[in-house]
């Protein structure tokens, strides 16, 4: 709105400049309390540097020479008015700045008020009671302020001033409390309707005053009406603006008005208020607006489903809208963010149903404007497709392998030709793999091996593609499986072609060859070999050496064992003595050999089976099966528990086999033996070269250190006992509970020694452990530093204890108040782990600590030479001062008794109880308590 200037006389005009001319900015500011400290604008055209104090003296010269003319007097005196109050202004910032003294307007009100006074029907009244308003704001007397702005409204309702009166009263109103004045107010405001420059404020501010008189429901409609005002475009009335095309000041409007509107409908029916509320107008382009913010709003107070609802409440609504699947990847951010799988995979469907390519959404629509909906869609299809196939890999249900292969079909139909659709397709097989469509996985396979060009998978699936066949020709069966093999030769040589440098192609052409028995169809693979062996001319000695080989291992495999030794050793008779492969041979001899002497122990001949086992080494001497053999005699010696002899027999085998891989396993079954034959001491040893042993896995040798540690225990050797445990330390710090463990015996070695200093290091060790380990604490590491840090407590509590109060009582009470803070502290680190039977324990005894501490000042020694009168106001005092602790050892205690709504009932929660009732009985001798209780040691 724009303000004329009034006609002055000319001689007026350049005095008048600073005050006048800089009025119109300064008029409109647009926020709650701008009347205070509102700068003073100067137009372009203003005269500049005048001086104020020679421009007021000009006035004052003039009204003393010109007491005739009515008309000028008046207006000197306006003109004077406004010096005064631009004066006051501009020296009370300068001042405030340099003094940090406020300025009076006085002046400028006084002059205001003889204006007004002497000329009461003066043509720009309104103008001067609009500036009185700002005299007296600038003076801080807003109660006089806004009597002048209700005076100007009253008596001038067609001012120039009158929206900005009406908004400045309700600005006023507002910041007193008086928020149904405000609200008429800013009511009268808005009547002047949008083309004053104060309507989208005052309909913001008018949202703000029915809001703080909870109308929930009636403020929506101003808050909307700022929105329709800043950010809906005019020229498209169905398009929004872009928030960063507003300014700042339009920024925040709407961003609050958002706010404010998010906060109404979760006071009402959330998402279903906001659409009753969008239902009786016309659409609303920032509708999805509403249900996005009210969302946000739900998530930051950790309501996640409320907040997953609100989004989807807009999809739901307007499920083409190009904002709906955005709300939805907001829905499933805010499952995942409130940990609830189920509706994170639901929504992920749903989005995948929604906005997959093909349904309605997409209707003139491309995937390259929608960047971020295909990037969800491909994520939410990946995702599914994983889901399922974890879940059916661990738990073998049909249908869910049917669930991620039909996701998976989805996906490559949908991303033909992303960059993981290989790897997709690949997956896609080992899910018909496992479902155990092993001919369609086949297929699968090899699309993914030869139908990408190269890829990471790709040899992989060419392989995966053999072993389908194979298992597809043994679930086909019959005639059917006959045209698989086929398919799996054929598939086997294409691997072959295409993968010349894998190094499974060698395994993957012997495959082919040996097809028959790899079938395990073993007479044929024996016959088809003897056929081989009769043809005339004889074959060469290789082939020969390969048909006898597949008889023996025919035969080994059909467990006819003494026609395979027969096998092996005419392939053995074709070889030189220097053959390389004859050792080899040797071993499968050996084998056949020891095999019926499995056979014979199965039978329930050990004896023969002994004998067996050793005609291992009579006729194989040199096989590496032979050990086997010498081993798994002494393994009968064990099965049927003639410990001696076993352990006899496995040290015979230890010095005869030293290089054996099977010297660890010695070294296990001798420790087994030695345990079970009440010799700990050896045994203990066995496991410690077993936690040394380089073969040994990193698992076996961090078990057998703590066996051994245990063994030296009970063979009575704690020192040997304490180095393991410290070896187990040093080498096996995680996983974090073993190391844990091995602390706390540690420690308990130590207590056993009577070795206190040892004991409290181990138990700070076991605390700064758990500290130290982070994400990687577990329940029990938590426990035991809990439990270490209550036993670190105890002394500091004792101490506590062992102060006594003496006079003078203040130097003595400063030493036991410091010592209690101590003890408070490490109970309270102790009750942080959340160890429910450590914190009972801690809460108690801080309790104690508390009540202790009172018990001792009301017993704690008098001073010598009081009065009698003295000493009971001196008790009193002592009352009184007591009274604190105890009160905060009751909350202490209620804190535990407050547990049993949770089950947790231990002996401290009882003696926490029986605290209570001793100290309040009236109100603490029962086990209810009505009221909520901190849960947390203060």
């Amino acid at each position: 709105m724009k303000r004329s200037p009034s006609p002055v006389p000319a001689a007026l005009l350049c005095l008048a400049a600073l005050g006048a001319n800089g009025q119109a900015a300064a008029h409109r500011a647009q926020t709650v309390g701008d009347l205070t400290g509102r700068p003073v604008a100067v137009e372009a055209n203003a005269p500049q540097g005048v001086d104020l104090a020679k421009a007021m003296a000009s006035y004052r010269r003039f009204l003393d020479l010109n007491a005739g003319d009515a008309r000028l007097r008046a207006e000197a005196l306006r003109r004077l008015g406004d010096l005064h109050l631009e004066g006051s202004t501009s020296l009370r910032i300068q001042r405030e700045l340099e003094t940090n003294q406020v300025l009076q307007a006085d002046d400028a009100i006084t002059l205001y008020h003889a204006l007004l006074a002497k000329y009461p029907h003066y043509a720009l009244a309104d103008e001067v009671l609009y500036q009185l308003a700002r005299a007296y704001d600038t003076a801080g007397r807003s109660k006089r302020a806004l009597a002048t702005l209700d005076r100007l409204v009253r008596e001038y309702p067609h001012s120039r001033y009158i929206d900005e009166a009406q908004f400045r009263r309700g600005e006023m109103l507002f910041a007193a409390g008086r928020y149904a004045g405000a609200q008429r107010a800013y009511q009268a405001a808005i009547h002047f309707g949008p083309d004053s420059e104060f309507y989208s404020q005052s309909q913001y501010m008018l949202g703000w005053s029915l809001f703080k008189q909870n109308e929930n429901t009636a403020c929506l409609a101003p808050f909307a009406a700022v929105l329709d005002g800043v950010l809906v475009s005019r020229d498209h009335t169905d398009a929004l603006l872009r928030m960063s095309s507003l300014s700042r000041p339009n920024r925040e409007l709407v961003d609050d008005s958002l706010r404010a509107m998010s906060i109404a409908f979760s006071y009402a029916d959330g998402a279903k208020s906001i659409g009753e509320f969008l239902g009786g107008m016309k659409p609303k382009p920032y509708a999805s607006l509403l249900y996005s913010r009210l969302g946000d709003l739900y998530l930051k107070k950790q309501r996640y489903t409320d907040a997953a609802d609100a989004y989807r409440a807009f999809v739901v609504r307007d499920p083409r809208s190009e904002q709906a699947p955005l709300l939805q990847m907001k829905a499933i951010g805010a499952y995942a963010r409130g940990g609830f799988p189920q509706l994170v995979l639901k929504a992920k469907r749903e989005f995948v149903d929604d906005y997959a390519f093909g349904t309605p959404y997409w209707q003139g629509r491309e995937p390259a404007q929608e960047p971020r909906v295909v990037a969800e869609l491909k994520t939410n299809l990946h995702d599914l497709a994983q889901y399922y196939q974890a879940r059916a890999q661990r738990k073998h249900d049909a249908a869910d392998y049917q669930a991620a292969a039909g996701w998976y079909r989805r996906y490559l139909a949908a991303f033909p030709h992303a960059k993981d659709a290989a790897k997709a397709n690949f997956r896609l097989a080992d899910t018909l793999f496992g479902e155990k469509h092993y001919l369609t996985a086949a297929q699968q396979y090899e699309h993914s091996a030869y139908g990408y060009g190269a890829n990471p998978q790709a040899a992989a699936a060419g392989y995966a593609a053999i072993v389908a066949y194979d298992d597809a020709a043994q679930a086909a069966g019959g005639a059917a499986a006959d045209s698989v093999r086929h398919l799996s030769v054929a598939s086997s040589l294409r691997f072959a072609a295409a993968f010349p440098q894998d190094p499974r192609t060698a395994q993957v052409l012997a495959h082919a060859v040996t097809t028959l028995f790899q079938e395990k169809r073993y007479t044929r693979a024996t016959a088809a070999a003897h056929e081989l062996l009769a043809l005339r001319p004889s074959v060469d000695a290789a082939t020969q050496r390969l048909a006898f080989t597949v008889i023996g291992d025919s035969a080994f495999a059909q467990g006819a064992f003494v026609r395979a030794e027969a096998a092996y050793r005419s392939d053995e008779a074709l070889m030189a003595a220097n053959d390389p492969q004859r050792p080899a041979i040797t071993d499968r001899l050996a084998a056949s050999i020891y095999r019926q002497g499995q056979q014979r122990d199965a039978a329930g001949d050990p004896k023969a089976a002994i004998a067996d086992f050793l005609r291992v080494g009579q006729l194989a001497p040199t096989s590496k099966i032979r050990a086997n053999a010498d081993f798994d005699a002494a393994a009968l010696l064990i099965r049927a528990k003639h410990w001696r002899r076993a352990i006899a027999a496995l040290e015979d085998f230890r010095g005869n086999f030293p290089h054996s891989p099977l010297q660890e396993e010695v070294t296990r079954k001798l420790a087994v033996a030695y345990a079970h034959a009440q010799q700990p001491a050896k045994a203990a040893t066995e496991y410690e070269r077993l936690s040394t042993a380089p073969s040994e896995s990193a698992a076996v040798q961090r078990e057998a250190t703590l066996e051994a540690a245990e063994l030296y225990g009970k063979a009575g050797n704690p020192d040997r006992q304490r180095l393991m445990l410290k070896a187990f330390l040093k080498r096996f710090p995680e996983p974090l509970d073993p190391a844990m463990e091995a602390r706390n015996e540690l420690r308990k070695l130590a207590a056993r020694r009577g070795d206190g200093a040892a004991e409290t290091r181990w138990l700070k060790n076991i605390v700064a452990a758990d500290r130290a380990a982070g994400a990687l604490r577990t329940p029990r590491s938590r426990a035991l530093a809990a439990e270490a840090m209550l036993r670190l407590a105890a002394p500091l509590r004792d101490a506590f204890d062992r102060i006594r109060l003496v006079s003078p009582l203040k130097r003595s009470l400063l030493r036991k108040r410091d010592a209690m803070q101590a003890a408070l502290r490490a109970y309270t680190e102790a009750a942080g782990y959340q160890v429910a039977t450590v914190t009972t324990e801690a809460t108690f005894e801080s309790g104690e600590l508390y009540r202790r501490l009172s018990r001792d000042l009301r017993h704690s020694q008098r001073p010598a030479n009081l009065s009698k009168n003295d000493l009971a106001e001196y008790n009193v005092i002592l009352d009184e001062q007591a009274i604190p602790f105890e009160n905060q050892a009751i909350k202490l205690y209620e804190i535990n008794a407050a547990r049993t709504r949770r089950g947790i009932y231990d002996r401290w929660v009882r003696k926490s109880f029986a605290a209570l009732a001793k100290l309040d009985p009236a109100r603490y001798d029962k086990v209810e308590f009505s009221e909520p209780l901190v849960e947390t040691i203060r």
